[in-house]
């Protein structure tokens, strides 16, 4: 059997950086269920507006005399060939 010079394992520095990245994750889940950030207050606002009754103005539109849209009628497909006798 042939020795390899590394062990024949997997690269070290993969695992290395995987087990980095698990950890932030977890540091960061752990960070975020634990609460912190704590919540900001919100702002409370009012706001006194005077009750206003405008009219909406009259307007009359013109009468347009408009074409009769109608979808114009499909062509009929020919019928197709039947297929030749063997």
């Amino acid at each position: 059997m042939a020795n390899s010079e590394n062990g024949g394992g997997g690269n070290g520095w993969l695992a290395f950086l995987v087990g980095g990245l698990l950890v932030a994750v977890m540091a960061i889940g752990a960070w975020v269920y634990s609460g912190w950030p704590p919540e900001r207050e919100t702002a409370q606002i009012e706001l006194n507006v005077p009750d206003v009754n405008i009219n909406p103005p009259d307007i009359n539109p013109p009468d347009i005399d408009l074409p009769d849209a109608r979808l114009p009628e499909p062509t009929p497909t020919p019928a197709p060939e039947p297929a030749p006798a063997q």
